[in-house]
């Protein structure tokens, strides 16, 4: 009985089952794989840091004040491109002169030691210093005494004289190039007009010795030789800031101290020719005419003797 119902059963299940296509079973035939993409959740997301910032405001001060061209110093890259650096033209052949420049430098330092030189004779010799203008306004019995004291230091007159040689052959050095009667260099003038000046006054000072003795009238050489140097002495020192603006200045102030330099050498002499004259009067009893012809024929006939050969020398018509 059991089976016949089991067998019933089962007829009646198997009218409710369907049919399907096995998915297990492959083809034959490979599939070509195709290409999925891949979708990145976090791509898809919009970035918020992109959006505007609501609380930014904008600088009104940069509308303001322009911007300013920063230049570049760290190199020399904006010489590469200047007017007066032409790299990218085509070079120049050209061939220039050497310019000859004449500079006052040596005027300058020739100056300075002359300066120092002075200074050191005013600090190291005050006495003497002070001696040699006293001197020209001192009583004639006074300027025995003041004679002999000068005359027993030679050191100080020595410096002295060779300020006199510096500054008067300075003084003619300028002279002969500002009325152009020699081109020569400066230091080779100026060297031989200080030598000359020095031969000049050693042969003089020799000559009145040596004439003194002749003559035995030593007191009065040796008189009118130490009225001579002392004027020398004094036109060296005063000659000193005349030279200076002569050297250093414009056309019209060199004819002012031109001007000013000859006036003072003028009474100068003037003045040595009559202190002597009156020196010699009292010693050797000879008079002024006497006196003027001495001046003339052993003094100033041989200067201007000098003065033309030096100048014939130097300007090369000898």
């Amino acid at each position: 009985m059991l089976r016949i119902l089991f067998l019933v059963i089962g007829l009646f299940c198997t009218g409710l089952v369907k049919a399907q296509r096995d998915t297990t079973l492959q083809s034959d035939s490979t599939q070509a794989a195709s290409a999925v993409p891949i979708v990145d959740s976090a791509l898809l997301q919009a970035d918020s840091l992109a959006l505007a910032d609501s609380l930014r405001v904008a600088d009104s001060l940069a509308a303001l004040v322009p911007l300013k061209t920063v230049k570049d110093t760290s190199t020399y890259a904006k010489w590469m491109v200047h007017p007066l650096l032409p790299l990218q033209k085509e070079a120049l052949w050209k061939i220039d002169d050497p310019k000859i420049t004449r500079g006052k430098e040596s005027q300058f330092y020739l100056l300075v030691g002359m300066f120092a030189l002075l200074a050191f004779i005013r600090v190291a010799f005050g006495r003497y210093f002070t001696n040699l203008f006293a001197l020209l306004f001192q009583a004639s019995f006074r300027q025995k005494q003041t004679r002999e004291q000068m005359a027993q230091d030679n050191l100080a007159s020595l410096f002295l004289n060779v300020l006199f040689f510096a500054s008067g052959g300075l003084y003619i050095t300028l002279l002969v190039q500002y009325y152009h009667w020699a081109d020569a260099g400066f230091w080779w003038l100026f060297m031989l007009c200080a030598l000359t000046l020095m031969v000049v006054y050693s042969i003089k000072f020799l000559f009145l010795r040596f004439t003194g003795w002749a003559f035995q009238a030593s007191q009065a050489a040796s008189t009118y030789a130490f009225v001579v140097f002392l004027i020398n002495k004094i036109a060296g020192v005063l000659l000193l800031p005349i030279v200076l603006i002569m050297s250093f200045s414009s056309p019209a102030i060199q004819d002012i101290a031109l001007g000013l330099a000859s006036g003072l050498l003028i009474l100068l002499f003037l003045y040595r020719y009559f202190i002597s004259a009156g020196n010699l009067r009292n010693i050797l009893k000879v008079n002024f005419l006497h006196f003027s012809l001495y001046l003339c024929a052993v003094e100033i006939l041989p200067l201007l003797l000098i003065y033309k050969v030096l100048v014939s020398y130097v300007a090369g018509t000898l």
